[in-house]
């Protein structure tokens, strides 16, 4: 209690000097944290019913659910990637635009079908694209409405705003599936029908908020009008935005449209002859993207640390399967062992409920340990975490335990790995690194997702009926989960070679750059990588490459 006391006031006084730093930052950052928590709710609505909703609506067995819930997973990440080049064509305004177009009707159809192909076809194609168009997008904003100041609290308050979106999903999930499992029970309506039915009730709110966040994507700034809006700001003489030019930390919108200019220059200062048709222009573009891409590919596929850190995304993958199940596995399990009023929500809003609160205080109370150490400790919480359930398979509290635990090893561990990632990436290909690095946890989606069912059909079987009791069965499902995230720890002992080394300090890095590489905690808050948003960074990170190559 002490040490919290201690760490207690300097988290409130970096959250203070956080907010003040965005003070003066445009309205449009705060309209792309209301459109955060609005496709997060959407997300997180689809993830936590997606497996009970085909089981329980359309009849799909356990291991095909499962595997479906993996699809869906590696589908929202490879769609975000092909379609990355629709975002840089079009702007982040007209891809959100389209994004909530395609989101309204196709989360309509989803709550109302009855349907499976006609469910499965749009769950998997339009919902699909439209969810890897949402956050990618909304990262970009985030950048370009910042200074390279208040980017890393702007981001860390992006990602609590993404928790409070997964709480107050999870509290209305308990809210329609028991208090409102019938709706509202109008009896001239079918019983499938959306309004006499919870889980489709609670899906159909998705047409709810992505037509509120097609409203308030109408109101942001295009690129030009900001670049204005920012010129007058400075043309008024306020000294805020005066140290911001002189110190280098223009806003990124500018920087791109000084960068725009620059690229028109040739050498000695002459005017580039620009191509003559769009067609010509487009070809040109292709062209320096696809060379600019594969040389940086091959550099960084050459790299010694890139093969480190893919040696530990395929360590971690078993351990990283842990937090999916909390999706794919937990709320069949809950109401199979329990009985149909098990508190899903409940249990499921722990998490998001305990990062929040969570990461900021270990942050500051582990200031002085590498991101490494962190990584390889907290990492043992969560994969001790399903032993509870294994120690206790007939005690609902065994849940709240899995949960709890399994927080607190996130809390610990998660935070840091954005640090251990950026500490191995290659200067100036930060973006393609984590693109190229992460492939194996893509790969790891549809296999956790077929294993989920195949354990949910072996141990704990659906006996078409809520008050059933699967016994002591369930403890061989946690036995299964927890063995696999042990055999991450057991790889990740005897392959101490992925520590990233310390790098010399030179001019351009200093001696403290130096040791943060080594490990060295960096002084910010830190914030959780959730698997969600780790899919949608490395996205992000393609966008961005794809970016710089056609700036190139």
């Amino acid at each position: 209690m002490a040490m919290i006391g201690r760490a207690l006031p300097s988290v409130l006084s970096q959250c203070s000097d956080g907010f003040k730093s965005l003070k003066d930052s445009p309205r449009d950052l705060y309209l792309t944290y209301s459109l955060m928590v609005l496709e997060s709710f959407n997300y997180f609505s689809t993830s936590l019913l997606f497996v009970l909703y085909l089981t329980q609506e359309f009849g799909v067995g356990d291991i095909e659910a499962g595997t479906l819930y993996g699809l869906w997973g590696t589908l929202l990440v490879a769609c975000g990637i092909v379609f990355s080049p629709v975002i840089d064509l079009i702007g982040f305004r007209g891809s959100l635009i389209v994004c909530y177009i395609i989101n309204i009707a196709g989360r309509f159809v989803v709550a109302t079908t009855t349907s499976k192909t006609v469910l499965l076809w749009t769950l998997l194609g339009p919902v699909t694209i439209a969810g890897s168009l949402g956050t990618p997008v909304q990262t970009i904003a985030i950048k370009r409405y910042t200074t390279e100041s208040n980017r890393g609290f702007a981001f860390s308050l992006f990602y609590s705003f993404m928790n409070v979106a997964a709480l107050l999903c999870a509290s209305l999930l308990d809210l329609f599936r028991v208090k409102l499992r019938h709706g509202f029970n109008i009896a001239s309506l079918p019983e499938n029908h959306f309004l006499n039915d919870g889980s489709r009730l609670l899906l159909f709110m998705g047409c709810l908020t992505s037509t509120l966040a097609l409203i308030i994507s109408c109101f942001l700034r295009s690129k030009v009008e900001l670049v204005d809006s920012i010129k007058q700001h400075k043309l008024k003489g306020h000294a805020e935005a005066d140290d911001v030019e002189e110190g280098g930390q223009e806003p990124l919108l500018e920087a791109m449209e000084a960068k725009e200019v620059n690229r028109k220059i040739g050498d000695g200062g002459a005017a580039v002859t620009e191509p003559s048709s769009d067609i010509a222009i487009a070809d040109k573009g292709q062209q320096t993207f696809w060379v600019s891409f594969l040389a940086d590919a091959k550099e960084v596929l050459m790299s010694r640390e890139t093969w480190k850190f893919m040696a530990m995304c395929v360590i971690t993958v078993n351990l990283k399967q842990i937090f999916r199940h909390i999706d794919a596995t937990l709320p069949k399990y809950l109401i199979r062992a329990y009985g149909c009023d098990a508190p899903v929500g409940l249990v499921y809003g722990i998490n998001p409920f305990m990062i929040i609160f969570m990461v900021p205080l270990i942050g500051a109370l582990t200031t002085n340990f590498a991101h490494f150490d962190m990584i390889h400790y907290g990492s043992y919480l969560s994969a001790f975490s399903p032993f509870w359930i294994v120690a206790f398979p007939s005690h609902e509290w065994s849940a709240v335990l899995f949960v709890i635990t399994l927080s607190l090893g996130e809390s610990i561990w998660s935070p840091r790995w954005y640090d251990y990632s950026m500490s191995l990436a290659p200067h100036g290909r930060e973006g393609i690194f984590t693109a190229l690095a992460s492939a194996p946890l893509f790969a790891a989606k549809l296999p956790t997702g077929m294993l989920s069912g195949a354990l949910l059909q072996a141990y704990c079987p659906d006996a078409h009926a809520c008050d059933s009791e699967t016994g002591e069965e369930t403890g061989e499902l946690g036995m299964s989960i927890g063995k696999s995230g042990d055999d991450a720890h057991i790889d990740k002992v005897s392959l101490r070679w992925v520590r990233p080394a310390a790098l010399p300090a030179t001019e351009e890095q200093p001696e403290a750059e130096g040791k943060r590489l080594l490990g060295a905690p960096d002084t910010h808050i830190a914030v959780p990588v959730h698997d969600f948003l780790e899919e949608e960074a490395v996205v992000d990170g393609a966008l961005s490459h794809i970016q710089e190559g056609r700036r190139r």
